[in-house]
Protein backbone atom coordinates (compact mmCIF):
# COMPACT_ATOMS: atom_id res chain seq x y z
CA UNK A 1 0.00 0.00 0.00
CA UNK A 2 0.84 3.63 -0.21
CA UNK A 3 2.55 4.89 2.95
CA UNK A 4 2.13 8.64 2.30
CA UNK A 5 -1.65 8.79 3.06
CA UNK A 6 -1.00 6.90 6.30
CA UNK A 7 1.65 9.46 7.29
CA UNK A 8 -0.77 12.29 6.53
CA UNK A 9 -3.49 10.70 8.68
CA UNK A 10 -1.07 10.11 11.55
CA UNK A 11 0.10 13.74 11.79
CA UNK A 12 -2.10 15.36 14.42
CA UNK A 13 -5.08 13.01 13.98
CA UNK A 14 -7.15 15.15 16.39
CA UNK A 15 -7.42 17.84 13.71
CA UNK A 16 -9.86 16.64 11.08
CA UNK A 17 -9.21 17.34 7.40
CA UNK A 18 -6.53 19.69 6.09
CA UNK A 19 -4.89 16.81 4.21
CA UNK A 20 -3.04 19.13 1.82
CA UNK A 21 -1.61 21.16 4.71
CA UNK A 22 -0.57 17.99 6.52
CA UNK A 23 0.96 16.62 3.31
CA UNK A 24 3.04 19.78 2.94
CA UNK A 25 4.18 19.50 6.53
CA UNK A 26 5.14 15.83 6.10
CA UNK A 27 7.22 16.81 3.06
CA UNK A 28 8.86 19.58 5.10
CA UNK A 29 9.68 17.05 7.83
CA UNK A 30 11.41 14.80 5.30
CA UNK A 31 13.09 17.76 3.62
CA UNK A 32 14.79 17.89 0.30
CA UNK A 33 18.30 17.12 -0.86
CA UNK A 34 21.11 19.53 -0.14
CA UNK A 35 22.95 20.17 -3.40
CA UNK A 36 25.89 22.16 -4.70
CA UNK A 37 24.95 24.77 -7.26
CA UNK A 38 27.09 26.37 -9.92
CA UNK A 39 30.27 27.70 -8.38
CA UNK A 40 29.94 25.07 -5.62
CA UNK A 41 27.49 27.24 -3.66
CA UNK A 42 25.45 24.94 -1.40
CA UNK A 43 21.69 24.92 -2.03
CA UNK A 44 19.63 24.19 1.05
CA UNK A 45 17.43 21.14 1.14
CA UNK A 46 15.15 22.43 3.88
CA UNK A 47 11.56 23.30 3.04
CA UNK A 48 10.20 26.28 4.99
CA UNK A 49 6.43 26.46 5.55
CA UNK A 50 4.12 29.28 6.65
CA UNK A 51 0.57 28.31 7.62
CA UNK A 52 -1.89 31.20 7.58
CA UNK A 53 -5.45 30.68 8.74
CA UNK A 54 -8.26 31.94 10.87
CA UNK A 55 -7.90 31.68 14.65
CA UNK A 56 -9.19 28.44 16.15
CA UNK A 57 -8.40 26.25 13.14
CA UNK A 58 -5.84 24.07 14.95
CA UNK A 59 -2.62 25.60 13.65
CA UNK A 60 -0.96 25.49 17.09
CA UNK A 61 -1.85 21.83 17.63
CA UNK A 62 -0.50 20.91 14.20
CA UNK A 63 2.71 22.86 14.90
CA UNK A 64 3.19 21.06 18.20
CA UNK A 65 2.65 17.71 16.46
CA UNK A 66 5.27 18.63 13.84
CA UNK A 67 7.72 19.63 16.57
CA UNK A 68 7.19 16.33 18.40
CA UNK A 69 7.51 14.31 15.17
CA UNK A 70 10.85 15.82 14.17
CA UNK A 71 14.18 14.36 15.24
CA UNK A 72 15.36 17.77 16.51
CA UNK A 73 12.05 19.55 16.98
CA UNK A 74 11.79 22.85 18.84
CA UNK A 75 8.47 24.66 19.40
CA UNK A 76 8.43 28.35 20.36
CA UNK A 77 5.81 31.07 20.46
CA UNK A 78 6.70 34.14 18.42
CA UNK A 79 4.92 36.66 20.62
CA UNK A 80 7.23 35.90 23.58
CA UNK A 81 10.46 35.04 21.72
CA UNK A 82 13.12 37.66 21.12
CA UNK A 83 15.46 37.70 18.15
CA UNK A 84 18.25 36.43 20.42
CA UNK A 85 15.97 33.71 21.78
CA UNK A 86 15.38 32.52 18.24
CA UNK A 87 18.99 32.70 17.05
CA UNK A 88 21.71 33.14 19.71
CA UNK A 89 22.68 35.41 22.54
CA UNK A 90 25.78 36.25 24.54
CA UNK A 91 25.75 35.76 28.29
CA UNK A 92 28.24 35.59 31.13
CA UNK A 93 29.30 32.28 32.58
CA UNK A 94 28.42 32.35 36.29
CA UNK A 95 31.47 30.31 37.30
CA UNK A 96 34.20 31.97 35.22
CA UNK A 97 32.72 35.40 34.47
CA UNK A 98 33.66 34.98 30.81
CA UNK A 99 31.30 35.70 27.96
CA UNK A 100 29.71 32.67 26.29
CA UNK A 101 27.30 31.96 23.47
CA UNK A 102 23.84 30.64 24.26
CA UNK A 103 22.05 28.85 21.43
CA UNK A 104 18.59 29.97 20.47
CA UNK A 105 15.72 27.88 19.12
CA UNK A 106 16.92 27.62 15.49
CA UNK A 107 20.44 26.63 16.51
CA UNK A 108 19.09 23.99 18.90
CA UNK A 109 16.93 22.68 16.05
CA UNK A 110 19.95 22.26 13.75
CA UNK A 111 19.21 19.48 11.24
CA UNK A 112 15.63 19.42 12.49
CA UNK A 113 12.54 21.62 12.60
CA UNK A 114 11.88 24.87 14.44
CA UNK A 115 8.14 25.51 14.83
CA UNK A 116 7.21 29.14 15.45
CA UNK A 117 3.63 29.81 16.55
CA UNK A 118 2.06 33.29 16.48
CA UNK A 119 4.52 34.31 13.77
CA UNK A 120 2.39 37.35 12.99
CA UNK A 121 2.84 38.67 16.56
CA UNK A 122 6.61 39.01 16.22
CA UNK A 123 7.90 42.56 15.84
CA UNK A 124 11.30 42.73 14.16
CA UNK A 125 12.48 39.32 15.36
CA UNK A 126 11.74 37.79 11.98
CA UNK A 127 14.58 39.84 10.51
CA UNK A 128 17.03 37.61 12.37
CA UNK A 129 15.43 34.58 10.71
CA UNK A 130 16.29 35.74 7.19
CA UNK A 131 19.94 34.71 7.54
CA UNK A 132 18.92 31.38 9.04
CA UNK A 133 16.46 30.63 6.28
CA UNK A 134 18.84 31.61 3.47
CA UNK A 135 22.36 30.90 4.74
CA UNK A 136 21.51 28.21 7.31
CA UNK A 137 23.72 29.72 9.95
CA UNK A 138 23.59 32.34 12.69
CA UNK A 139 26.32 34.98 12.75
CA UNK A 140 27.16 36.44 16.15
CA UNK A 141 29.52 39.36 16.79
CA UNK A 142 28.98 40.60 20.35
CA UNK A 143 31.09 41.19 23.46
CA UNK A 144 34.30 40.26 21.65
CA UNK A 145 32.88 36.94 20.44
CA UNK A 146 32.62 36.27 16.72
CA UNK A 147 31.07 33.01 15.59
CA UNK A 148 28.98 31.34 12.92
CA UNK A 149 26.65 28.74 14.40
CA UNK A 150 25.06 26.07 12.20
CA UNK A 151 21.31 26.36 11.81
CA UNK A 152 20.42 23.91 9.03
CA UNK A 153 16.84 24.13 10.16
CA UNK A 154 13.45 23.86 8.54
CA UNK A 155 11.23 26.70 9.73
CA UNK A 156 7.53 25.87 10.10
CA UNK A 157 5.50 28.85 11.24
CA UNK A 158 1.84 29.67 11.83
CA UNK A 159 0.19 33.08 11.62
CA UNK A 160 -3.25 34.60 11.87
CA UNK A 161 -4.52 37.01 9.21
CA UNK A 162 -4.33 40.74 9.98
CA UNK A 163 -8.10 41.25 10.08
CA UNK A 164 -8.76 38.04 12.03
CA UNK A 165 -10.19 36.32 8.96
CA UNK A 166 -8.35 35.23 5.81
CA UNK A 167 -9.57 37.22 2.80
CA UNK A 168 -9.09 35.14 -0.35
CA UNK A 169 -9.82 38.26 -2.41
CA UNK A 170 -6.45 39.81 -1.55
CA UNK A 171 -2.89 38.57 -1.72
CA UNK A 172 -1.12 36.57 0.98
CA UNK A 173 1.12 39.58 1.67
CA UNK A 174 -1.94 41.78 2.32
CA UNK A 175 -3.45 39.14 4.60
CA UNK A 176 -0.45 38.90 6.94
CA UNK A 177 1.61 42.09 6.47
CA UNK A 178 5.04 40.51 6.74
CA UNK A 179 8.21 41.64 5.01
CA UNK A 180 8.29 40.67 1.31
CA UNK A 181 11.85 39.39 1.85
CA UNK A 182 10.53 36.93 4.41
CA UNK A 183 7.78 35.69 2.13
Amino acid sequence: GDLFPLLIQSLCPGIYGNELVKAGLILALFGGTRKRGKGKVPLRGDIHVLMVGDPGMGKSQVLQAVGKSAHHGVYVTGNISSGAGLTASVGKDAATGEFCLEAGAVVMADQGVCCIDEFDKMNTEYQSLLEVMEQQEVSVAKAGLVANLPARTTIVAAANPVKGHYDSGVSLADNIKLSPALL
